[in-house]
């Protein structure tokens, strides 16, 4: 007895210091959780050699920080697609996502945030937010407006564009909206994997898609990942029903969460983007 005793103290003690290891890191050091950032400088001579064409631009963000993007004039479509990528890699890992949509026509920003890229600064909900405002002020300095931006965000990416239609776009929609694997809130995602920590109190960075997507005025589509285990579908799902209309919701069943351009799902966003222009 003296001996189970023991093993079952040794257990718990084991549980509750891996409780207090995980909470501590979770709200002391919400980098080494979130956020997976290639911190050298995209090269976009690699990506012009594969056939991508786009110019590297660069403007500061609203603390001054120095942001970059590499940008795609728009040809005969004439609208500008805004891509905001998500927690890892850096704008060097996405362009091939955004070919097809430069070959239909369509202009391209590819902006980075601060902690990718080369770029110095602390990554945080407020920083990476006030990164993507930075971009639609780059493009609004040429001279664009909000009916010629579309925005597209994919998985974190689902945050800084909604956050960026519902500041700037509230009274001035967008031309359109598109969320690829997005979630309604950081916190719910975390909480479906450690229910048993309080993730209200420690998740810092909330990123809640699901308090700004009512506030969104603009055509919506968000495409969902049905084998999705980084973002379960439930979350995109949610997201979508608080969402206005006009919207539409594609599921790709045997998705996972970055692989949709092998589903040619940029297929079904020109497809609606063409549509969506034609009943506007």
């Amino acid at each position: 007895m003296r001996k189970t005793a023991k093993i079952f103290a040794a257990a718990l003690a084991a549980a509750v210091l891996l409780w207090l290891g995980t909470a501590l890191l979770l709200w002391g050091c919400p980098q080494c959780f979130f956020y997976h950032p290639r911190q050298i400088p995209a090269d976009l001579k690699k990506a012009a050699a594969d056939g991508y064409r786009a110019e590297e631009v660069r403007y500061v963000s609203a603390d001054g920080t120095p942001l970059y993007a590499w940008f795609t004039k728009p040809g005969a479509k004439k609208k500008i697609i805004v891509f905001y990528h998500g927690n890892a890699y850096n704008i060097e890992g996405f362009y091939y996502k955004l070919q097809p949509l430069v070959n239909a026509g369509y202009g391209v920003l590819l902006p980075e945030y601060r902690g990718f890229g080369g770029i110095e600064g602390k990554i945080t909900e407020p920083a990476l937010a006030a990164d993507a405002l930075a971009a639609v002020n780059y493009l609004r300095g040429l001279g664009y407006k909000n009916s010629d931006i579309i925005l597209y965000g994919m998985s974190l990416g689902s945050y800084t564009s909604t956050h960026t239609a519902a500041v700037y776009g509230e009274t001035d929609p967008f031309a359109a909206l598109i969320l690829e694997v997005p979630f309604d809130s950081l916190a719910n995602v975390v909480r479906g994997v450690v229910p048993f920590l309080p993730v209200d109190t420690l998740v810092r960075d909330r990123y809640d898609n699901q308090e700004l997507i009512n506030r969104i005025g603009t055509p919506l589509l968000v495409m969902i990942a049905g084998r999705d285990k980084t973002v379960p579908p439930r979350f995109g799902k949610n997201l979508f029903a608080r969402a206005s209309q006009p919207k539409k919701m594609i599921i790709y069943e045997d998705g996972n969460h970055a692989d949709l351009y092998n589903h040619r799902n940029y297929r079904d966003i020109l497809t609606w983007l063409e549509t969506d222009e034609k009943t506007r």
